[in-house]
């Protein structure tokens, strides 16, 4: 398991998984997904799939930079990680806007993107010490 964990922890993987992963979602986000999410007595799934999401998408790329600069990591780093992953969350919802007909943009999944971002950052300031040390 520590293997798969080194091997898994190496910057070019984590690069690679974090660039797959910002592709994935990105081409999820701008296709119709008529369906896919129910929606119960108000409850909008949507906006739990955007914090899970975006939780994720900062986790990865927080790793990478992590592992990149040798487990030093500067706080500014983590800004412009933050800030970064908010943009792209913003130009999603836009494209949506301009671009697509079966979706449409969203200030309150931006609101969910940036709670998702939070959590992603709280659960990597946690875990990175025991998962690495």
């Amino acid at each position: 398991m520590q293997q798969l964990i080194k091997r898994l922890s190496e910057p070019k993987v984590l690069g690679i998984l974090a660039i797959t992963y910002t592709t994935f979602i990105t081409i999820m986000l701008l296709v119709p997904s008529q369906g896919l999410l129910p929606q119960q007595d108000g409850i909008p799934y949507d906006k739990a799939a955007h914090v899970i999401i975006n939780c994720i998408l900062i986790v990865f790329w927080l790793l990478f930079f992590y592992i990149k600069e040798n487990k030093m990591m500067a706080v500014i780093t983590i800004y412009a990680v933050f800030g970064f992953c908010l943009l792209y969350g913003i130009i999603i919802e836009a494209l949506q806007y301009m671009f697509t007909t079966y979706r449409q943009a969203d200030m309150l999944d931006v609101v969910a993107n940036a709670i998702g971002l939070l959590i992603g950052v709280g659960l990597f300031r946690k875990v990175k010490d025991k998962i690495y040390n």
